[in-house]
């Protein structure tokens, strides 16, 4: 806003102390439309952490267990508010495997393997670093199921009303001007809907052909085919 009328608000509400642009957890208290602003700071942030530790002196273990307790926790609080851009995601994992494989002479040392496969899980043959796309998903689906499951909080009310106030979550449309932080829920929206089900209660407000709420099955829809002249609608019209 402009600075009169921020002067004009301080006044009213008992002088208070105008602040500058800061963070908060981390994350930038105001959020632009510029993907660097917001997201471009993770990258820096985390090569300058790596660049503290001399990496010679460490052990395989030792740079291990500093990738994971630090470099991969460092992102871990915008990647429950943000999808972060596939781009982003590869260039902090090539900054990791160049601390992991070292460097010589200035240069960096050869990668015997795909940080891809460093990646997989112990039993399969990785060393169980986090897939950052996959982490960020999984943290995004985390606030989904929260919405679905708390609509009382506050920040569920104010999204439904923003968003869908009249639609499922799961069917509503992504607008051109929503927010970042909406549209990374969506961007989960897929991964939840897979394993979601309804609960029937009386039935009254679920879809016999068309919602998930079958337990037992894959998607949770029923299988057969609806048969010509039926004219049940709402699982309530079943139950006898």
């Amino acid at each position: 806003m402009e600075q009169e009328t921020k002067v004009e608000i301080s006044q009213a509400l008992g002088n208070i102390q105008m602040v500058s642009q800061g963070k908060y957890l981390g994350l930038p208290m105001v959020v632009t439309r510029s993907k660097q602003q917001l997201f471009g700071y993770i990258k820096d942030i985390i090569q300058q952490r790596l660049k503290r530790w001399k990496n010679k002196l460490l052990s395989a273990a030792g740079k291990e267990v500093e990738l994971k307790s630090v470099a991969l926790v460092m992102p871990t609080y915008m990647m429950s508010c943000f999808k972060l851009p596939k781009k982003l995601c590869k260039e902090i994992n090539s900054i990791m495997a160049n601390y992991w494989w070292g460097e010589g002479n200035g240069k960096n040392k050869m990668h015997w393997t795909s940080w891809s496969k460093m990646s997989l899980d112990w039993k399969t043959g990785g060393l169980g670093f986090k897939d950052l796309g996959a982490f960020n998903t999984a943290l995004l689906g985390k606030q989904v199921w929260r919405l679905l499951t708390q609509p009382n909080l506050l920040v569920s009310k104010v999204l439904t009303n923003r968003y869908h106030p009249k639609e499922s979550f799961f069917k509503c449309k992504v607008p051109e001007n929503a927010s970042w932080i909406w549209k990374g829920l969506m961007g989960a929206r897929q991964l939840i809907e897979k394993g979601v089900r309804r609960r029937i209660g009386n039935g009254k407000s679920t879809k016999i052909w068309e919602d998930s709420w079958i337990p037992d099955n894959h998607q949770g829809k029923v299988t057969t085919h609806k048969p010509q002249g039926c004219n049940l609608v709402k699982v309530d019209e079943m139950i006898i």
